[in-house]
């Protein structure tokens, strides 16, 4: 099994295309939305955007890795337009979609609100041409579909965006109990990546999803180590280790 270096598969080695789904499994810090932020530093562009929903009080590598990358932080969407992009400034290759937390009462309902509008926007400019795509990256996938009872827009997303260029990138700590997403988005994804963790059943499942290479997938699962992944491309059969360190 091939080893890559994690930069220089995130610039040189990661085949992305516009529109394609891309699927992380793997519990919790186990470095999900860091790889997918090493991903996003390298195809996420003004002209192509990132759109990562957040839905948590406190996500300190989204925190600071948006900074390093220049994604522009929003409570809101659409967000209100900035002077300096209305006069042909510069605009941000991504937006961190982010609604105020503090009220237990309150919380999911207004992130609910707010992410629904931007799934529901960024499908409905894709639609109708008057957008070029972009990655919709549905961190803490499960909260989303369960919790906040967004399952059926991303499950559309997943079933008819990819002609849109629009790529619905989401997080999955188990293969199961986690809402349609996650069953749509393993069938749908071109792009799978899996960390060490979890039961057998976890692993079991991974096999099925991978099919004919899921035998390989499970000897080399167990042996990864902390926050290496196994990358699968689903379509073309590619597998290679993507290392932990830069």
């Amino acid at each position: 099994m091939t080893v890559i270096q994690r930069k220089p598969f995130c610039r040189d080695h990661f085949p992305y295309k516009p529109g394609e789904h891309v699927v992380f499994g793997g519990p919790s810090t186990h470095g999900k939305t860091t790889l997918a932020f090493d991903l996003m530093e390298w195809i996420a562009t003004p002209d192509f955007p990132a759109y990562l929903a957040v839905s948590k009080p406190s996500d300190p590598v989204t925190k600071t890795r948006g900074a390093e990358l220049g994604f522009r932080v929003v409570q809101d969407w659409p967000p209100p337009p900035k002077l300096q992009e209305m006069m042909g400034g510069k605009k941000p290759s991504g937006f961190v979609v982010w609604p105020p937390f503090g009220d237990l009462n309150a919380d999911m309902a207004r992130c609910a609100e707010v992410t629904e509008r931007l799934l529901m926007d960024r499908y409905s400019a894709g639609a109708s041409g008057k957008n070029k795509g972009g990655l919709l990256v549905m961190d803490d996938t499960m909260v989303k579909a369960k919790v906040m009872g967004l399952d059926r827009p991303m499950v559309t997303i997943l079933a008819m965006a990819g002609a849109m260029k629009l790529g619905l990138w989401i997080f999955v700590q188990k293969p199961t109990d986690s809402g349609r997403t996650t069953t749509w988005g393993y069938e749908q994804a071109t792009h799978l990546f899996f960390t060490k963790g979890g039961d057998e059943r976890m692993l079991r499942r991974y096999v099925e999803i991978l099919g004919e290479n899921g035998p390989i997938a499970r000897k080399v699962i167990p042996t990864l180590e902390h926050f290496q992944f196994l990358y699968v491309h689903k379509v073309e059969g590619w597998m290679c280790i993507v290392e932990a360190k830069p």
